[in-house]
């Protein structure tokens, strides 16, 4: 496995302890599969177990793009509600997934004290559900639900790019979520969201999924309605 890593020095931005993190070496990378909502299965490591950096001296995490990013008032939020509190630990080693889901449940609770955009909370979320489905997890669900609510509230409210992703992909993930979730109805609307949209012509690989989903969760909502009728 450490062949497929190399620490990266890090400086906390809250505390400004030095620590080292583990990092995956993306040249050793291989895909499995791709699922609809963009979870992707790789056949050794999964990098997204270590997009998060946690110190291990006072416990700030956020996201590697995000971690440098702190406000004098979040800096004296987390003095209060995380520092004070916190055991050290140290995540800077190999990740399993039970350390992965820990240190995304911390960046989670640091993003929600310093009241960051829902659209990064929710793209955490939606990471987290990837790592309970990888573990035949039902958390997964739990989670997946609450990547929706936030990315379709940030979708209306935010400044795109939203969880790196733009408006076209963004409607396409909140429909598909929606129907994993059981609401094809609500899914249909946002494939269709996501066709509409002009810029939709330069994604021409989501342009095809889209209208196999857009086709699937309307068989869906058919058969969900005729099932209704019948009962």
């Amino acid at each position: 496995m450490e062949h497929f890593l190399y620490d990266k020095d890090v400086q906390c931005p809250l505390c400004r302890n030095k620590f080292k993190t583990k990092k995956v070496r993306t040249r050793f990378l291989k895909v499995v599969k791709r699922d609809d909502d963009f979870c992707v299965t790789y056949k050794d490591i999964n990098p997204i177990y270590y997009h998060i950096f946690t110190c291990p001296e006072c416990g700030y995490s956020s996201s590697e793009s995000e971690f440098n990013n702190l406000s004098k008032i979040g800096k004296e939020i987390l003095e209060k509600s995380i520092r004070g509190k916190w055991s050290k630990r140290d995540f800077g080693g190999i990740r399993g997934h039970r350390e992965a889901e820990e240190v995304y449940k911390l960046a989670i609770l640091n993003g929600q004290l310093m009241k960051k955009p829902k659209g990064y909370i929710g793209g955490l979320c939606l990471k987290l559900a990837w790592i309970y489905r990888e573990q035949n997890d039902k958390r997964e669900f739990a989670f997946l639900k609450y990547a929706l609510d936030l990315l379709e509230d940030a979708y209306q409210n935010e400044r795109f790019p939203i969880a790196s992703l733009d408006e076209v992909n963004l409607a396409y993930l909140i429909g598909e979520l929606s129907r994993r979730l059981g609401d094809p109805k609500k899914s249909v609307v946002w494939y269709s969201k996501a066709l509409d949209n002009p810029d939709i012509r330069r994604h021409r690989l989501l342009q095809i999924r889209a209208r196999e989903q857009w086709s699937l969760a309307r068989e869906q909502y058919k058969s969900h309605k005729e099932m209704k009728q019948n009962a």
